[in-house]
């Protein structure tokens, strides 16, 4: 008969009903759990035949020793929990002692966080960028014209038909189409459409929106096809693509870390948004570039690039009643402002001198 080593006060559960039993957990001198003994049912079952799995510990938190059917031993014993383990398999025991002693020490715990913050740091402001642009130009024609963002989605949530006579319609369909054919590739339509304040935005599937109050605000022909150019750009680079790629993958890391989903919209709305406004400005950034390349190419004043930033500034100034703030809030969040604008146009003119 095996000698009794030691026993363990905790609580027993049969793995069938929720009740709760006072027990003693029985080990023998070979260091193995052998029997558990229900104090208050004065009985004895035994686990001889058994497998079973220690739970590994985690700060002073109660562990669990898991047996066949479910049943659970609970206690908050640790250093006699300790032992069995250690007697059981050396490994195992430096591997909780690590972790213990790095859940135990302020030093360890402190650089843990900031190696975690700098980690999802570079993550969020290299990593997902960087991937999402890739999958963005490695991603088959067909997944773009497929893209939720299509012009009939917005047709039914967004957009009224346009209300600018068929005459100007067609005017500014015959100015940009010259242009156009030379950007086969990227299978570019240009589009009218009202009930959006002045804008201009190229879809994934090469659809360019010009809205109505955009269209009118315009003084030049010029000033259109700068427009035009910088939205073939939002194209050539796949921009449209890329925020939706990126937006997927915050979502889907911020739900990993928090672990819940039903906290889904007010976790990941707020980080969203900022991240989004961030890579936003810098995607403009590169449609601001390429508008001028192709200003350029085509002997067009780079000036109007410039005229058309200013008036969409003034539209949206008068749109807030005079207030910049709010103007700003409202358009230029997402875009770099008209100054920084003309800034690109003095380094474009001085790198090409």
């Amino acid at each position: 008969m095996d000698l009794v080593l030691m026993f363990i006060d905790g609580i027993y559960l049969d793995g069938k009903t929720s009740k709760r039993h006072i027990a003693r957990l029985e080990v023998n001198s070979d260091h193995k759990i052998t029997r558990i003994h229900l104090a208050t049912q004065r009985e004895i079952l035994s686990f001889e035949q058994q497998h079973y799995k220690v739970e590994t510990r985690l700060g002073n938190t109660p562990r669990e020793i898991s047996f066949d059917d479910a049943q659970l031993f609970v206690c908050d014993n640790h250093d006699e929990i300790d032992k069995i383990i250690s007697w059981q398999k050396k490994y195992s025991s430096k591997q909780n002692t690590w972790l213990y002693r790095l859940e135990n020490n302020l030093k360890l715990i402190c650089l843990s966080t900031i190696a975690t913050i700098i980690f999802l740091y570079g993550l969020i402001i290299y990593g997902i960028p960087s991937t999402a642009k890739v999958m963005a130009h490695h991603a088959p024609q067909f997944t773009s014209q497929q893209l939720i963002s299509s012009l009939d989605i917005l047709d039914r949530t967004v957009f009224d038909a346009s209300e600018l006579s068929a005459q100007r319609q067609q005017e500014i369909t015959a100015l940009v189409a010259p242009y156009l054919l030379s950007y086969k590739s990227l299978q570019p339509k240009l589009v009218f459409r009202a009930g959006m304040k002045a804008n201009a935005l190229a879809l994934p599937n090469g659809v360019i929106v010009f809205t109505d109050d955009f269209v009118n605000l315009t003084q030049s022909d010029d000033e259109l096809l700068a427009v035009l150019f910088h939205e073939l750009g939002h194209l050539s680079h796949k921009h449209m693509t890329q925020r939706m790629i990126q937006d997927a993958m915050l979502t889907i890391m911020v739900v990993f870390i928090t672990g819940d989903v039903e906290t889904f919209d007010l976790l990941t709305g707020l980080p969203t948004l900022l991240l989004d406004l961030a890579y936003s400005r810098e995607f403009e950034i590169e449609a601001d570039s390429y508008a001028l390349t192709q200003l350029s190419n085509h002997n067009i004043p780079l000036q109007s690039f410039i005229d058309a930033m200013r008036n969409l500034e003034q539209y949206y100034l008068k749109q807030s009643a005079g207030s910049r703030e709010s103007a700003i809030n409202d358009f230029f969040s997402t875009h770099p402002k008209t100054e920084k604008r003309i800034k690109l146009i003095e380094q474009f003119n001085k790198k090409n001198d």
